[in-house]
């Protein structure tokens, strides 16, 4: 074993911590200390205090992760190490956020590395690491939409919500007309056994007879938290690699964060058998509350080579959430993308037809990871079908 993986996390060096104090100062989020871990003890005992542990990054990057700038090249390797106070290396890398360039990222993250490693928080090969990990990665890269790209039509794709109406009575027909007008993916949701009022050993021929293919499948948190084996079961029946879940509403700090542990530990049993397991957002997530929104714990506390994001365009969008500052913020999360469009007053419109610029969007496709673009619209007009195929025909002219 790497002899600094078991360093202790209270053994820092006034540098270190001097330097994670100077970032934190310009954090991202507001961290606020945990009250319970700052309370102060009111026993008459007279003897020498013990010591406060204050977490200063309590919804902050966890150590589950490695210390992580995107997939492949831009993965360290390295172990995403706690620096003392609750705040880890990414902590520290991205309270020094925004990035003028690419150079400047790099330089960041060269000099806290090398401040790491001559303290001996890190090694000289995990400080080599880091730094080629950041130099190879998209961030502080300009990201244009020169107008020539389209995306590839085999990564194109239908949420099949978008044709609940025709999907429990009509499926074969419903899914004639979609492959009918170019779809070659398509992605239901449901629960466990239970996709349009059918199983998934009884759709899944219906989707191949109709020449799609499912690379992701819609459940809820209950079947992960309670049927593991049948969401596995599930997905290998669909020849699904992904499957996502949403959240609540009522959801609160800690309940994301609860969520995200259960997200881990359901993505590493996942992983085993070919499957990753996504997070689908909709608007609360990323509404503050006491300074924290619930979509930044989901991402920060889960780990990138376990869990993915699949970031609903519309409803990041409808809440103020852009999209690319998403991206910029979170590299290599977004393997899946519900590419949905907005009306100008709100509502939900076919692709192409509304307010979103795809294009800016999709110019940052390579950064955030995307592995495939599913169209849908909560309210298709005046089918699901016909809006499936409109957004279909938009999406496919589409130049970013």
């Amino acid at each position: 074993m790497d002899a600094s993986a078991t360093r202790p996390a209270h053994h820092r060096s006034s540098r270190a911590r001097h330097l994670l104090a100077a970032s934190l100062a310009a954090a991202l989020l507001p961290f606020t200390p945990n009250p319970a871990a700052a309370s102060e003890s009111t026993s008459d005992d007279t003897s020498a205090p013990a010591a406060v542990t204050i977490d200063n990054c309590p919804w902050g990057y966890t150590t589950s992760s490695t210390v992580f700038f995107g997939h492949g090249p831009a993965d360290s390797g390295v172990p995403n190490r706690d620096l003392g106070d609750g705040c880890t290396i990414l902590d520290t890398v991205w309270a020094a956020a925004p990035f003028a360039d690419h150079g400047s990222f790099v330089s960041t993250v060269s000099g806290l590395a090398n401040t790491l490693r001559q303290d001996d928080v890190i090694t000289p090969q995990e400080s080599a690491s880091i730094v080629r990990a950041a130099a190879d990665s998209e961030i502080g890269k300009p990201q244009p939409a020169p107008g020539t790209r389209a995306l590839p039509d085999d990564r194109i794709g239908l949420v099949l919500y978008t044709v609940r109406a025709t999907m429990p009575a009509a499926p074969e027909a419903t899914l004639a007309a979609l492959a009918a007008c170019g779809y070659r993916n398509a992605e239901p949701s449901g629960a466990v056994n239970n996709f349009y009022g059918k199983t998934a050993t009884t759709l899944a021929p219906l989707v191949a007879d109709a020449g799609l293919s499912v690379p992701s499948i819609g459940i809820g948190l209950t079947d992960l938290q309670r049927n593991l084996d049948g969401v596995i079961a599930n997905a290998k029946a669909f020849g699904a690699s992904y499957v996502r879940i949403s959240g609540s509403a009522s959801w609160k700090p800690a309940d994301y964060s609860q969520v995200a542990a259960t997200l881990n530990t359901v993505g590493a049993e996942l992983k085993k058998a070919g499957i990753t397991v996504a997070y689908h957002n909709h608007g609360f997530e990323f509404t503050a509350q006491n300074g924290v929104r619930g979509y930044d714990v989901l991402v920060r506390e889960t780990d990138p080579n376990l869990v993915a994001m699949e970031l609903d365009l519309y409803w990041a969008s409808s809440v103020g959430a852009d999209p690319v500052e998403l991206i910029t913020q979170y590299p290599g999360r977004f393997s899946l993308f519900h590419v949905k469009d907005m009306a100008t007053d709100g509502s939900f419109a076919d692709v192409g037809e509304g307010t979103i610029d795809f294009a800016r969007i999709f110019a940052y496709s390579q950064m955030a990871g995307v592995d495939y673009y599913l169209t849908e619209n909560d309210n298709p007009r005046p089918d699901g079908v016909s809006s499936a195929c409109d957004s279909y025909a938009n999406l496919r002219t589409l130049r970013y």
